[in-house]
């Protein structure tokens, strides 16, 4: 009996102290964390100790970081509504060209249309076929996908986690969803780790209908900057799901046509097309190359929203950061 009771006893043990290691190592998270300039270009060289996180004022514990420009799947959903003026199409196949133009042969993409007709196509690392897929007006019969429907279906097609995994939006607004909404889609990008980048051909508002509230400018929050290069005007008018999407699961999204109405959306002037350039190229940069940052939160918290920045030593030395990371801290 006294054996059976020690044996009982060390079983015991085991189980718990593989439970305590199991939460130990959940209290570890690997985030992406994008630290950028104005214009897109990403900074390098930065070290665990050159980021300060908090969460709910405590702390969030930076243990290490590693550099990841590594191989990407990107899926790009892209609106082909037949509201669209003649202008933003162009306008879209710039985008595409410029961001597929920057990508890297290992790189591989899907393409998804939403609003309109068009083909769908799966992760391919034949960048020319999306191209060419890109001007194919086929009709599906029956109603058209919206935005956020497409975003759905994208997410489907990853599969398992890789890292950087990342879709980008092109699209004037993201109404007429027929499944899909921005609470569902917020969820799914946490749970599948991925990020969500926006090229607007339309206004976008910094009310957040997911998170609820106001989404404010800040130095880690740099969405919503007027600069003018990456940040154009960001209006408190116009589609309320594309800014809080983007920002919390670790991208951004960048006004392309109709943004600000004091400039042309010509798409035969030469400045015009510079400009939608410049954005595509942005875009592309922050997905190739970012940090892979493990923190770790306080004792005992499930935090669903934190902070990060870079610290004051560095800043205070160097041109703007916007730092951009998933908001939430999901279970490891």
């Amino acid at each position: 009996m006294p054996s059976r009771v020690l044996s009982f006893a060390a079983v015991h043990l085991c189980l718990a102290a593989s439970c305590l290691a199991q939460q130990n190592v959940c209290t570890i998270s690997d985030v992406p964390v994008a630290v950028i300039s104005v214009s897109g270009d990403v900074f390098r060289g930065l070290a665990a100790e050159d980021f300060v996180g908090r969460t709910q004022k405590k702390p969030v514990g930076v243990k290490s970081l590693a550099f990841d420009d590594g191989p990407r799947r990107v899926a790009l959903v892209v609106d082909t509504s037949n509201k669209l003026s003649a202008d933003s199409r162009r306008a879209e196949k710039e985008l595409v060209e410029v961001i597929l133009a920057g990508a890297r042969p290992e790189d591989t993409f899907a393409l998804l249309s939403a609003r309109g007709p068009g083909i769908d196509m799966n992760f391919t690392a034949d960048h020319g076929s999306i191209i060419r897929a890109l001007g194919v007006n086929e009709s599906r019969g029956g109603k058209d996908p919206g935005v956020l429907d497409a975003v759905m279906t994208a997410i489907e097609q990853f599969g398992g986690h890789q890292n950087g995994d990342a879709i980008v939006v092109i699209a004037a607004e993201m109404e007429g969803n027929h499944k899909a909404n921005a609470k569902m889609v917020a969820k799914a990008l946490e749970d599948h780790h991925i990020r969500m980048f926006g090229l607007a051909l339309g206004l976008v508002t910094t009310k957040s209908s997911v998170a609820g509230g106001s989404m404010t400018s800040t130095t880690s929050q740099g969405l919503a900057w007027t600069t003018p290069e990456v940040g154009d005007i960001v209006y408190n008018t116009g589609d309320e799901h594309f800014f809080p999407l983007t920002v919390n699961s670790g991208g951004m999204v960048l006004g392309v046509m109709g943004a600000d109405p004091r400039r042309d959306s010509n798409m035969s002037d030469a400045r015009v097309v510079q400009r939608v350039q410049q954005k595509a190229r942005a875009v592309s940069k922050m997905i190739n190359s970012f940090y892979r940052v493990q923190v770790e939160p306080p004792p005992g918290s499930r935090p669903e929203d934190w902070s990060l920045e870079i610290s004051e030593t560095i800043t205070k030395h160097s041109q703007p950061m916007l730092v951009l990371y998933p908001h939430a801290l999901g279970p490891c």
